[in-house]
């Protein structure tokens, strides 16, 4: 179909074509065509359409335009058949009045499928060029070493491919840009001129660009990994133009070497994509911490050397030094001579392991004999070299930080400011605290205590500074053995009856008693503890030494040491082991029952002897001292649960106080604690103890391993034999008490008054 501009054209117009080249208005004499009549005409008959068909013209031949009126009418078409037959006339040979005609080369359905082809390559290479050029170098390495299976599989096939970034870029590009030039061009060949560029363009934006690049921005590993040979395809066919730019791109651009992270850039893409990978919040710290460790010096988590537990250079290893030692919780302790700034030693925990508190042994010995040496570095210098200085070990775990000091009139001088453990490097690595067992402090910079498991405090155990030569001691370390074996093995002692606040107080009663060996005899009476058949209403405890133990009728003898104990039954006879009470009325009641078992006098008939062989020292406590102890037991319960009782006799206050304050002392009017063996005692309150408790007593109280402290004992010799119901034990003068005071009353001497009716306490 054309549309012919001019004038006069109308439906009558008629035109055929020529081969003939003359100018506008001659007479066209040889037609190469048939006629076409004008279809449609413009009322201004300045424009028409008519239908054409030209046959295929021979090369440099033209069509040119000839044209005439030839009316429509049936009855002048009659008419004019005799008359003479119009021409045609020649509208010009201008390029823009001639045309000419050709088969096309490609059949319209392989047009359309070329077409769609070259619409799909187009994608292909539009989502490549995002996918594959996306793909970072690094990456790929990466995903070929820690990916899962299936992405090593990919990146594998497609690093050598994109190890050739121009190459592969300039392949790409020249393949996208032939694809799309034959499409646009054989679309244009199938429509006009303005439908070919919209549907172009609308194809190649949509299905070329768009859908692919969205595609393949998200799985281009995987397109590109399944679509490998086509692209090392198209990377040889473009070969010959694409090789030579990219060297050229290669020269000019520097090779790619891909994307590489610094330690902050590394440290922020972790915490970004905290919320996106698998990683917890401890090990982003780990990572976060080692990253930082080269920009970290030792004035930064370093422990200032006022907040140090220190020793001085003259310090005396006794039994209180040790203990604050072990309460420090530290096992390197910095050594300092004059000032504190004078760091001369370090002092390890585990050099005292041979060192006994008795034997008070100057630090400045330890020190001398290890000689353990002090490393100090400035405090500059970064925590890596550090961290690799105490992997090393060579120069242990404990470094002093020190600076030079210029500030005065006087010449420089180092300084020491403070101390860093490898425990302080680490804790920045991991960003956390580290809290073992013996920490005092959760943070060494904030001073944060920790809440601590409850442990023994040996400090408790420390002789009082008292001026009472007379009264017998024992060594802290026995003390503090006693105290461990009293809670865990007896169990009249055990917390559930006695608590440990007033059973350390008890320990500290003139309750020790030494048998000197010495010039005695076998038979002397005097080295007897128990005698069988005797009355007593006191326990033994044998610390040092050994004793013979002869039981029952047939008189069987075994031999005891330390840690044996004897005479249980007499502080448990009608008293009962069982006082754990958590109501104020069962305090109430408790108190009222050991108030009644008080004013009776309850004594047990033991059938075995108990006497010395060696020196020996013993613990004796008697039965009013233990019921004391539990009756102070049950107030200091009372006062935890805060309970609001009645108001209680003065006696009891008077006992609360004293071991709450550890400022009462007994007085000898009011203790005596030579428990005599004259008492008597009618036999219907008292009841004989079994052959079988009393090899019990042996049998289960075997020696029990301590350190002991063989101190001498103060103990005057007597030149009489005294009668068998007389004193058998020798004990040490009563005095001034220390914790218990008043408190604890043990029996007084034998007297004409009824021992039943002594109370507890004495009234004031």
């Amino acid at each position: 179909v054309l549309r012919l501009f001019g004038t006069g054209i109308t439906r009558s117009t008629v035109i055929i074509f020529t081969h003939e080249k003359q100018p506008a208005g001659g007479h066209c004499q040889v037609a190469a065509t048939e006629k076409f009549r004008v279809m449609e005409a413009d009322e201004s008959e300045k424009s028409g359409l008519v239908a054409v068909e030209l046959p295929d013209a021979t090369k440099s031949k033209y069509f040119y335009l000839c044209a005439k009126y030839e009316d429509t009418d049936p009855v002048a078409m009659a008419q004019q058949e005799f008359d003479d037959v119009l021409p045609f006339r020649h509208q010009g040979s201008q390029p823009w009045m001639r045309l000419t005609s050709y088969t096309p080369f490609l059949p319209l359905w392989v047009s359309l499928l070329i077409i769609g082809v070259c619409l799909v390559f187009s994608a292909l290479f539009s989502g490549l060029n995002l996918g594959l050029m996306s793909l970072d170098r690094t990456d790929l390495k990466i995903l070929c070493n820690t990916g899962t299976e299936t992405e090593k599989r990919y990146a594998k096939a497609i690093q050598p491919v994109r190890d050739h970034g121009n190459f592969l870029l300039c392949s790409i590009l020249l393949g996208n840009v032939l694809v799309n030039s034959t499409f646009t061009i054989l679309l244009d060949s199938l429509t006009s001129g303005l439908v070919a560029v919209i549907c172009s363009t609308i194809a190649i934006v949509i299905f070329g660009e768009i859908t692919p690049q969205a595609i393949c921005s998200r799985h281009g590993l995987a397109v590109g990994a399944k679509t490998i040979v086509i692209t090392k395809f198209v990377m040889f066919i473009t070969f010959p133009l694409a090789y030579p730019t990219s060297k050229i791109l290669d020269y000019l651009l520097g090779e790619e070497i891909g994307n590489f992270y610094n330690r902050e850039r590394l440290k922020e893409l972790v915490k970004v994509t905290n919320d996106m990978n698998d990683l917890d919040k401890d090990e982003v710290n780990v990572i976060a911490g080692v990253l930082e460790l080269r920009k970290k010096t030792c004035s930064d988590v370093m422990t200032r050397l006022e907040d140090a537990f220190m020793l001085s250079y003259d310090t005396i290893l006794d039994f209180e030094t040790v203990t604050e030692i072990m309460k420090s919780g530290f096992s390197r302790i910095p050594v300092y001579e004059g000032e504190r700034q004078n760091i001369v030693a370090l002092l390890y925990i585990k050099d005292l392991a041979f060192v006994d508190p008795d034997d008070n042994t100057p630090l400045k010995t330890v020190i001398e004999y290890y000689r353990n040496e002090c490393h100090f570095v400035f405090y500059d210098q970064t925590l890596d070299v550090m961290f690799k200085e105490f992997k090393a070990g060579h120069k242990g775990h404990m470094a002093f930080v020190h600076r030079v000091n210029s500030e005065g009139e006087g010449d420089p001088f180092y300084e020491t400011i403070g101390l860093v453990t490898l425990e302080d490097v680490i804790e920045e690595l991991i960003q956390a605290e580290i809290i073992d067992e013996t920490d005092v402090y959760t943070d060494n910079r904030k001073k944060v205590r920790r809440e601590r498991i409850k442990q023994q405090d040996f400090t408790v155990f420390v002789q009082s500074r008292d001026t009472n030569t007379t009264r017998l001691r024992i060594s802290p370390q026995l003390t503090l053995a006693t105290f461990q074996y009293l809670t865990t093995t007896v169990d009249a002692f055990k917390s559930d009856h006695v608590s440990e606040t007033i059973l350390r107080r008890l320990l500290n009663q003139d309750i020790v008693h030494h048998i000197k060996f010495k010039g005695k005899e076998k038979n002397d009476p005097r080295i007897s503890i128990i005698t069988q058949g005797t009355p007593i209403d006191f326990f033994v405890l044998i610390l040092e030494g050994r004793v013979e133990v002869t039981v029952g009728k047939e008189k069987l003898i075994f031999e005891s040491g330390p840690f044996t104990y004897f005479g249980v039954q007499a502080l448990s006879q009608n008293v009962g082991y069982d006082i754990s009470v958590d109501t104020p009325e069962q305090i109430m009641g408790s108190l009222q029952s050991l108030n009644r078992d008080a004013s009776l006098r309850h004594i047990f008939i033991p059938d075995y002897t108990v006497k010395a062989v060696t020196e020996v020292v013993y613990l004796q406590i008697s039965r009013n001292l233990y019921l004391a102890a539990k009756r102070a037991t049950l107030m200091e319960r009372s006062q935890r649960l805060g309970d609001q009782m009645e108001p209680l006799d003065a006696e009891v206050e008077k006992l609360l106080h004293s071991l709450d304050e550890d400022t009462h002392s007994i007085t000898p009017d009011t203790t005596n604690l030579n428990v005599q063996g004259s008492v008597k005692a009618s036999k219907t309150s008292s009841k004989a103890a079994s052959p079988t408790l009393a090899l019990n007593d042996v049998a289960n109280n075997t020696n029990f391993n301590v350190p002991r402290n063989h101190t001498v004992l103060v103990h005057a010799n007597s030149s009489t034999v005294a009668a068998p119901n007389d004193t058998n034990i020798a004990s040490s003068s009563s005095g001034a008490g220390s914790s218990l005071g008043s408190a604890l009353i043990a029996g007084g001497r034998k007297s004409d008054a009824d021992q039943s009716s002594i109370p507890l306490l004495k009234k004031q």
